[in-house]
């Protein structure tokens, strides 16, 4: 199994490269006959069934049943590849699970030369903001935003959820989410190329403007910023700042191996300097590889300790359904003579063969951290990242500061699309689920906890001030 999920891994940032053409533009130049979209529908309602593992962790079988029964009856005829793609991600969105999702890349790249809503939202207790401007003007930038062309935004962004994956209970991740805001509004809620908005320039003062959209390739490039997967400042004799937005450069060997280098040159330079206090800032890191978490935890802990408690799979045979994966060949059989059933999944428990470190004892670095460790934490916090919150949790490693996470101490994934044989529809589906061994962690839906919860607030989205960083930074000043 581990070599087949290493496969996977080294496809991923493949999967997930920038792409400057469509894979199929033709696709979306044709219609989906209704008789066939209601066959691949129940195809794809049917493989849900079979291989995903937490499909009933936060819907009912009969909530989901019933859910599928009314989209389904919704196809009275042909469809558009827009209209199908509505009807697919809000199936996978009633299972409240963030690795469930339909790939949206062609759907952005359909959407590139369309005008679009000027400026992506952030929600701050309850209410919306205007965030980041795709155009050069970002003078509305923390303006809290009412309505647009006549709706309030509580119903707007209420439509719009009802299409967007997110884990459990978890609220923090929309804003994350809602940094696609123009795209989403155009998918769900309307297709229009200008915008009369509703804002609050003050409270009690209201304006009414009227913006024009700005092409959505444009917007993508003036808002939406790549960042290193890891980056340190050694703010002063005591402090460290360390950034890791990504565990996914840990997919490929060689990737792996450079960052596990850049971890051990910067904690041996910290052991040296003796650092006191970290500052290890997780928000926004979506995940990866197990193998470069666990690489980094091994710096946080000062004792031994264990990663997954279990690696678990429901389907019990891939004959009827495996043609429908995009590289069939690295989805496995189950060795049942390899695991146990619990919870109707068959469980991978004890280091074997198959699997090489996952449930071997894992040992702390000896120049490990002997300090303090302040970690920032918000709703783009998912997947391997939620393991080494909860690992860190457990363990009583560290104080949290921010929003809830979204990752917890397990997560449904397993990086294989599969591909609807009419449409050529590509769905992200778990089939495998990861659970840590944290007894001693208390389980939330609503994902982490932080210690200190802290919001951003308007004025923060005008000057772009890092009130978490800045509040963790002050802690360590006055514990001084």
């Amino acid at each position: 199994m581990i070599k087949i999920l290493i496969h996977l891994l080294l496809l991923f940032s493949f999967l997930y490269a920038p792409k400057k053409e469509l894979e199929n533009p033709l696709l979306f130049n044709k219609t989906l006959n209704r008789d066939s979209i209601k066959i691949e529908f129940a195809t794809l309602y049917n493989l849900i069934n079979t291989i995903h593992t937490g499909q009933y962790m936060f819907c009912t079988k009969p909530e989901f049943d019933n859910y599928y029964d009314s989209l389904k009856n919704t196809i009275q005829s042909d469809l558009s590849i827009t209209e199908y793609y509505k009807l697919t991600t809000a199936l996978l969105a009633k299972i409240k699970d963030g690795h469930t999702v339909v790939d949206g890349r062609n759907m952005g790249l359909l959407l590139n030369d369309e005008l679009l809503f000027p400026y992506s939202i952030y929600k701050i207790k309850g209410a919306y903001y205007l965030n980041k401007s795709g155009t050069d003007d970002k003078s509305l930038t923390g303006y809290k935003i009412l309505k647009i062309n006549g709706e309030k935004m509580d119903t707007i962004v209420g439509v719009i959820q009802k299409y967007l994956a997110h884990e459990g209970e978890n609220e923090t991740v929309i804003n994350t989410q809602l940094k696609y805001f123009p795209a989403y509004y155009f998918l769900y809620f309307d297709k229009s190329e200008s915008f009369e908005i509703e804002y609050e320039e003050e409270p009690g003062k209201i304006k009414t403007i009227k913006l024009k959209g700005v092409e959505y390739g444009t917007f993508k490039k003036n808002t939406l910023v790549n960042q290193e997967p890891l980056s340190v400042e050694f703010k002063n004799d005591s402090t460290v700042i360390l950034k890791v937005r990504s565990f996914s450069n840990g997919y490929i060997q060689k990737d792996r191996k450079a960052a596990e280098e850049k971890l051990d040159s910067i904690f041996n330079k910290m052991y040296d300097l003796k650092i006191t206090n970290l500052i290890l800032d997780l928000r926004g890191n979506g995940g990866g590889a197990p193998e470069l978490a666990n690489y980094l935890f091994s710096y946080l802990s000062s004792k031994p300790y264990y990663y997954f408690a279990s690696i678990g799979i429901k389907y019990n045979s891939t004959k009827n359904w495996k043609y429908l994966a995009e590289y069939p060949r690295y989805i496995p059989e189950v060795d049942f003579s390899k695991t146990t059933t619990k919870h109707g999944l068959n469980l991978y428990t004890q280091t074997n063969e198959i699997y090489n470190w996952q449930f071997e004892k894992q040992y702390p670095k000896p120049n490990s951290l002997k300090g303090k460790i302040y970690v920032l934490i918000n709703g783009g916090s998912f997947s391997s990242t939620g393991h080494v919150l909860s690992l860190m949790r457990d363990k009583g490693i560290g104080i949290f500061y921010g929003e809830y996470s979204q990752g917890s101490n397990y997560s449904n994934a397993g990086l294989q699309a599969f591909i609807l044989p009419y449409s050529q529809t590509k769905v992200w589906i778990p089939f495998i689920q990861f659970k840590m061994r944290t007894p001693n962690f208390q389980y939330d839906p609503k994902g982490i906890k932080p210690d200190v919860e802290i919001e951003l607030q308007p004025d923060d989205l005008k000057t772009n001030y890092d009130r978490v960083l800045n509040y963790a930074l002050m802690e360590i000043e006055t514990n001084k």
